[in-house]
């Protein structure tokens, strides 16, 4: 991993992709309790329903614990097909450079954060023709999703200036993940 728990306190949005924290990690569903709590927002794509994800009750929450009351934890959540999860990656990067290049169209500097861009990536180029040249009938067919879905997480995403993204085996253990 990339970041440590801290992190969490100082992020503006948190992507969860085939993370079941509630079943493989439950020290970090304290973690995302707090970041909701905060008014974090939390979009999950997962195509199991996790119950810890929807709501928790926190046990080192007294409030919750002597009143049966929890919080909601995902702000969206998205039930992606099962190996679906590389195609919504690809379906918000599209949507993204195309909302780049709207901007840059319209006469903005573009959305994307160019200095961290050439700073810390390699590819970048590669990545966006890969990206564009995929047809949205294919990343919506594959993913499961809608457009609309696509967008608001797209849109969650751009207003933030701190980003988290997690990812459960589910992903690394694909055969196309």
């Amino acid at each position: 991993g990339t970041v440590l728990l801290e992190d969490f306190d100082h992020t503006d949005a948190i992507f969860s992709f085939g993370h079941n924290p509630g079943t493989n990690h439950p020290r970090m569903m304290s973690t995302l309790h707090e970041a909701s709590r905060r008014g974090v927002p939390i979009i999950v794509f997962n195509p199991l329903k996790e119950r810890a994800l929807e709501k928790f009750a926190s046990p080192q929450n007294p409030v919750e614990m002597a009143t049966f009351s929890s919080t909601r934890i995902a702000s969206a959540y998205h039930q992606v097909r099962a190996g679906g999860d590389l195609a919504a990656l690809k379906g918000l990067m599209k949507r993204i450079f195309e909302r780049d290049d709207g901007d840059i169209a319209a006469g903005g500097k573009g959305v994307l954060d160019r200095d961290f861009i050439a700073t810390h990536t390699q590819g970048i180029d590669e990545l966006k023709a890969d990206i564009m040249t995929t047809a949205w009938e294919d990343i919506l067919s594959r993913c499961g999703l809608t457009l609309e879905a696509l967008d608001s997480a797209v849109d969650v995403y751009l207003k933030a200036k701190s980003v988290i993204l997690c990812y459960g085996m589910g992903i690394t253990q694909h055969s196309h993940g």
